[in-house]
């Protein structure tokens, strides 16, 4: 493609995944949209994550080692810092895009002028791993809406993550950045998605095509699947104080019933009676 189009930012943070990274980059490198520059940002792994990255010789990267760790949100902050795209994009370490990804998001994105972030469909996977073995899989992608609306992002009637999800550079530009504080938990991509609903309410444009696989791996080292119910408790608790008072969050169902859910389920999981929380999408498993 020209290089008159857009130049995209690619952003990927990961800590320890030296083992699984090269298969993400690789789904970045392989896009037919070729006008981009891809950020991975090494969140201090102790893992030979320096080694790996090093050995793949492509002048669009742009290699970062956190000389502290950061969590993902610091991670990609860090990267938002360093981005020159027009557009920025996110992939994690464990997921991988469909090679025409960029390029129909970029497409889609260019027929709609008033577009500031764009979300993509995608196929999603839950899958269960005992002894670093795959046990069983559930396809999950029924998950995504047809149109994505900020409504059903802020009232969170599926699951938002940032898998090929794209913003144009007038989101940082307005100063908006992934929440560092910590008590955001397992929830940085969907308060970061909150931000942006509120501020551009009218800017969000779903793409319908399926461009990603998004891998939800439980049982391994994945921060989101090995979460805990109070650990899910404190970042909703966290989320709803930060935003209670957005418009976009009127009407919203999920507070306080999520947290009383998870405060039920710690409680039962304290007694013996409710498994682990990676185990709730499997409870059917055995």
């Amino acid at each position: 493609m020209s290089s008159t189009l857009p130049l995209v930012t690619v952003i990927t943070p990961t800590y320890n995944r030296a083992y699984i990274l090269p298969t993400a980059i690789q789904t970045v490198l392989n896009q037919t949209y070729q006008n981009f520059e891809y950020i991975v940002v090494n969140d201090n792994s102790t893992d030979n994550t320096s080694e790996v990255v090093r050995e793949i010789k492509d002048k669009r990267i742009t290699y970062v080692n956190n000389t502290h760790k950061k969590g993902p949100a610091g991670a990609r902050n860090t990267a938002l810092d360093l981005a020159e795209g027009e557009w920025i994009t996110y992939i994690d370490d464990d997921d991988e895009w469909y090679p025409n990804l960029l390029e129909i998001m970029v497409s889609n994105i260019l027929m709609n002028k008033d577009i500031v972030f764009a979300i993509p469909k995608g196929k999603k996977t839950l899958e269960l791993y005992e002894n670093n073995k795959l046990v069983k899989v559930i396809d999950n992608s029924d998950n995504y809406p047809h149109i994505f609306t900020v409504e059903n992002i802020a009232h969170k009637t599926f699951h938002f993550d940032n898998i090929g999800f794209m913003h144009s550079r007038k989101v940082i530009e307005d100063g908006i950045r992934f929440d560092e504080s910590g008590e955001v938990g397992a929830l940085e991509d969907w308060e970061f998605a909150l931000q942006l609903c509120e501020q551009y309410p009218d800017g969000l444009l779903t793409v319908q095509d399926i461009l990603f696989h998004y891998h939800q791996r439980y049982g391994l080292d994945g921060r989101v699947a090995n979460d805990t119910y109070r650990g899910t408790i404190r970042a909703y608790e966290y989320v709803y104080q930060k935003h209670k008072n957005d418009s976009i969050l009127k009407g919203q169902p999920w507070y306080p019933q999520r947290i009383l859910k998870y405060s039920k389920l710690q409680k039962e999981f304290e007694e013996g009676k409710s498994p682990p929380k990676y185990l709730l999408p499997f409870q059917d498993y055995k």
